[in-house]
């Protein structure tokens, strides 16, 4: 290859370069990008200089082929952003997780002071109607915590081998009722395709929230298209700043017509409450929930978009070679329960709650007695004897002895004492209490009347 052999610049431009050369003693044009005869692109680094040999003066010219450094290189930037991205992403999830539980303790406390008002005034319409909106606003605010402590990757969690075909079909009758007459959702499911290792719900939520925002992303109609398949990976692999192992992996892919998204939202996407929807038209926890419920199954996630183009999220979940457990909604029964004479030591730190559920379980015939810190519930404990009380209620944090440590404190005292765990920080506060026999149930804040009710009925008919 000669200097005259590089394609895209004129002879003229050449030479005008040969005599900066014959000027300067040395030229560099730099990198550039050039083709090959097959297409392939080629970046390459060009030099010449100006040389003196036997009194006759001569023109190197050096095309160095640079396209695999160039390529190193935007590989390594390429880590370097997702790393950064990654972390970016755990720190705004440590942060929702501290928000959360103090917002649950406040929506504890407004959703139970509200059912006894509708209990109280259970035959005033009017009243009953303003705390149903009360109760409505709450649930709300239940829903935008639990997909902050799913994207923190710290909620409650049933992980079983599951049919990740058989969730699909089962969201599809769904959709099949709240998607629009315009937009048609296509299925291409691999057979015999290998089980998963995951909590059914949030899979479900996973698949929702996904076919969700492809339906805002397609106003004028169009097609969401679900695919599967089994995919090897034979070396490790980065998926939105996620290192995969290599393996066996399930692959969803979940792929729409609509409008794309821009690249200069591309990196923004999976962060909490990033939405490009007007005011009131969304949360922005969509898809932050589904980055999270990916995460904290081992798998990653990937996107690829451009405007008026659509886009594909690709999901790989790691394959569980076993036989997936058939799944489907079971329907609850709230049970009869009787509580009366029931002597409960309740522990919690805020003294709305601990006043709030004391009359709650008052009114179902509870003796109950309240501590506001560990310390004060152990001494209480060790006063009355190891027989005295027939359940212990205790917040996961408070001040002081927490209630991971209270429960340890107590097995020492009262080994026979159940103690149900209560936190707003999701499933870290049942992983803590694994080797704690007396911790025989753990209830995620803000918890409603009834399913309090539920849990200490369980619990006393152990």
């Amino acid at each position: 290859m000669t200097i005259f052999d590089l394609p895209h610049d004129s002879e003229e431009n050449i030479r005008a370069n040969i005599q900066r050369v014959l000027q300067n003693g040395y030229w560099q044009l730099g990198e550039r990008l050039y083709y090959r005869a097959d297409g392939s692109l080629l970046q390459v680094e060009v030099y010449a200089a100006l040389l003196d040999l036997k009194d006759r003066r001569y023109i190197m010219a050096v095309a160095r082929d640079i396209t695999e450094r160039k390529r190193n290189e935007e590989e390594r930037q390429r880590m370097r952003e997702q790393l950064e991205q990654a972390r970016k992403m755990e720190t705004i999830g440590t942060l929702a997780a501290g928000v959360t539980h103090d917002f649950n303790n406040l929506l504890t406390a407004i959703v139970g002071n509200a059912e006894l008002l509708m209990a109280i005034y259970a035959d005033d319409p009017q009243i009953q109607n303003r705390v149903h909106q009360i109760l409505q606003a709450c649930e709300r605010g239940k829903n935008m915590v639990n997909a902050l402590l799913t994207f923190s990757r710290r909620g409650i969690t049933d992980t079983r081998p599951r049919d990740l075909n058989q969730l699909i079909l089962g969201v599809l009758q769904i959709l099949n009722h709240v998607l629009p007459a315009n937009i048609r959702v296509e299925t291409r499911l691999q057979d015999d395709l290998p089980a998963i290792h995951a909590d059914a719900t949030q899979i479900e939520q996973m698949i929702m929230n996904l076919c969700a925002n492809a339906r805002d992303a397609m106003p004028a109609g169009g097609i969401i298209t679900l695919r599967t398949c089994r995919m090897s990976l034979e070396s490790p692999r980065v998926f939105s700043g996620t290192e995969l192992p290599a393996g066996e992996y399930v692959c969803l892919e979940v792929q729409d017509t609509g409008e794309g998204i821009p690249p200069e939202y591309l990196p923004h996407i999976f962060e909490p409450f990033f939405t490009t929807k007007p005011v009131g038209k969304g949360t922005g926890l969509g898809l932050a929930t589904v980055y999270g419920i990916v995460l904290s199954h081992g798998g990653g996630i990937e996107v690829q978009s451009a405007p008026r183009e659509g886009t594909s999220f690709r999901i790989l979940l790691p394959a569980f070679e076993g036989k997936a457990e058939d799944y489907s909604s079971p329907e609850r029964q709230l049970p009869e329960h009787s509580f009366h004479g029931t002597r409960i030591l309740f522990v919690d730190d805020e003294e709305s709650i601990r006043a709030l559920v004391a009359e709650i379980l008052q009114r179902e015939g509870c003796q109950v007695e309240t501590a506001a810190s560990g310390e004060e519930a152990l001494q209480m404990v060790r006063e009355k004897g190891r027989l005295y009380y027939h359940l212990l209620i205790t917040d996961l944090t408070m001040p002081g002895l927490s209630g991971i440590h209270l429960a340890r404190q107590v097995y020492g005292v009262a080994p026979d004492l159940p103690i149900i765990l209560c936190s707003g920080y999701g499933a870290g506060a049942a992983e803590q209490a694994e080797d704690l026999p007396n911790v025989v149930c753990y209830i995620q804040k803000p918890y409603r009347r009834q399913q309090l009710l539920e849990v200490i009925q369980h619990v006393l008919e152990r």
